[in-house]
């Protein structure tokens, strides 16, 4: 017996609502419309789906028993209030935000108009806004809010593929922030690499190419051995020499005090590793802590 799945609305067309609208349209879910601030940008996701598009949530989300707001964080609480100015809430109605730093209440405009608020972020990195619905297959969602929020949003991430996990408000900072570290520095420091790489001669199109298998090789590792067994390197080995020969190589002290951070980091990891001692850290210690000049 099939059980009718709630009618969904979504509230900003770009890269998170786009494949969070694809990911419940292939599921089953009836979309109330898209909304976005252009009727551009809301009509080309709309005609893919085959629902309206509208520049006004008012026009489309009365009909919408959960309504998804996947704006930029800076955007959710005028849009909740702008909403609710335009009565586009209605009392049982589940509003979520897709935030992943973000608290519930920001949606309180929603809350005071009767509907129930929380949040449900994808833990996954989305580059554009053509990414089918596969991309959220098998990722994991934190969920904060009301109660009755949360209960839904678990059966739509079941939905989805992917795997749910409750988080506090006041964690939220913590818990972003790690995955920023996880996906946007990963971002930063292979960027920081095809540079260093350019200095031999590499284009960046090249560097890319010789450091992506390396970086794929690293990941396979953590899968494989998990994060303190994955570690390799001189750090790692114990190798202190080359360590210095690193730091000694960096040109700017801005590298050279971003490369000391990151190996004072990995020194923990390598002694909880076991492959390197006290001694030896101690010995790499003050290596990464030298400032390296007339040395």
């Amino acid at each position: 017996m099939n059980v009718q799945k709630p009618k969904v609305g979504i509230v900003g067309a770009g890269k998170v609502g786009s494949v969070l609208a694809r990911g419940l349209s292939d599921r089953g879910y009836q979309l109330s419309g898209i909304v976005s601030s252009t009727l551009e940008s809301a009509s080309q996701l709309a005609r893919e789906l085959g629902v309206d598009a509208s520049v006004r949530a008012a026009d489309l989300m009365q009909d919408a028993e959960i309504l998804f707001i996947t704006t930029p964080d800076r955007c959710i609480g005028e849009v909740a209030a702008q909403i609710a100015r335009e009565n586009g809430f209605k009392r049982g109605q589940i509003v979520l935000h897709t935030s992943g730093c973000l608290p519930a209440e920001v949606l309180m405009p929603a809350k005071e108009q009767g509907a129930w608020i929380g949040c449900m972020h994808p833990l996954q990195s989305f580059a554009n806004k053509e990414h089918t619905s596969e991309r959220l297959a098998g990722i994991y969602f934190a969920l904060s809010g009301q109660v009755q929020v949360i209960q839904q949003a678990e059966k739509i991430v079941n939905d989805l593929g992917g795997t749910s996990f409750h988080i506090l408000d006041t964690d939220k900072s913590f818990y972003h922030g790690a995955a920023c570290i996880v996906s946007n520095y990963t971002v930063s420091l292979m960027h920081w690499a095809s540079r260093l790489y350019g200095k031999f001669g590499l284009s960046s199109e090249e560097a890319l190419a010789a450091l992506l298998p390396l970086l794929e090789g690293t990941l396979q590792n953590i899968k494989e051995m998990g994060v303190v067994q994955g570690l390799t390197g001189p750090i790692s080995r114990g190798d202190g020499i080359t360590v210095k020969a690193h730091l000694e190589a960096l040109e700017n002290e801005r590298d050279k005090s971003l490369y000391r951070e990151l190996g004072m980091y990995t020194l923990k990891i390598a002694l909880e590793k076991g492959t390197i001692d006290q001694e030896q850290a101690a010995s790499i210690e003050e290596i990464v802590r030298s400032d390296n000049r007339g040395k």
